[in-house]
């Protein structure tokens, strides 16, 4: 008998795998970034098809088989629609596609976890002027990368990578820190080497 794991997850990526099958890459609050496997999610009857989309915040289940998760049941908790907004899904393609490039195995990491959910629901949530957009996607990719060791606790713009909470007052205020963050930013993503 299989534990059955339950937990948030926000859904990164998809792609096709067989004739009815799909592979999801999730970033979970209790488990970390794990690949997992749904069975005949592409079929016009399965249950999960419509809770299984790109860019989802959900509530899922999984068993952990022999060589991947397989995903059992999964509730959606918010649809980011964000392809209303293009400025919004490219925000949210860039902010996964960091993701992908930056986590290597499944590792539990409450603080990145909350980030990039607080980034997803400000984003989802609220209406934003392309620069605040901007600004938080900066935020985030600061966050990311904090949470995943790339900054020491001296870091100049600490204050806006600890707290997680967001607002508009939050995205105005970073207007003034935004060069020294790219500065800072390019300078950690060129030590990943990746």
């Amino acid at each position: 008998m299989h534990h059955i794991y339950t937990t948030k997850a926000i859904i990164i990526k998809s792609s096709p795998i067989g004739e009815a099958n799909k592979y999801y890459f999730l970033l979970t609050q209790d488990l970390g970034f794990i690949k997992a496997v749904a069975q005949g999610v592409r079929l016009d009857k399965s249950k999960l098809k419509g809770h299984l989309q790109d860019f989802c915040l959900i509530k899922i289940s999984l068993v952990k088989g022999k060589h991947v998760w397989r995903i059992t049941s999964v509730e959606t908790i918010e649809r980011g629609d964000f392809i209303k907004n293009t400025n919004k899904l490219i925000t949210v393609k860039n902010i996964f596609s960091l993701l992908l490039r930056l986590l290597h195995g499944e590792e539990k990491n409450e603080g990145l976890y909350s980030s990039v959910e607080s980034f997803y629901n400000f984003l989802s949530k609220n209406e934003l002027v392309l620069q605040n957009i901007k600004n938080l996607e900066t935020i985030t990719v600061l966050r990311i990368l904090y949470h995943l060791g790339y900054f020491k606790e001296s870091f100049d713009l600490l204050d806006f990578v600890k707290d997680n909470e967001l607002s508009i007052e939050t995205l105005n205020r970073f207007d003034n820190k935004k060069k020294m963050a790219i500065l800072d930013i390019n300078n950690a993503l060129n030590e990943t080497h990746l």
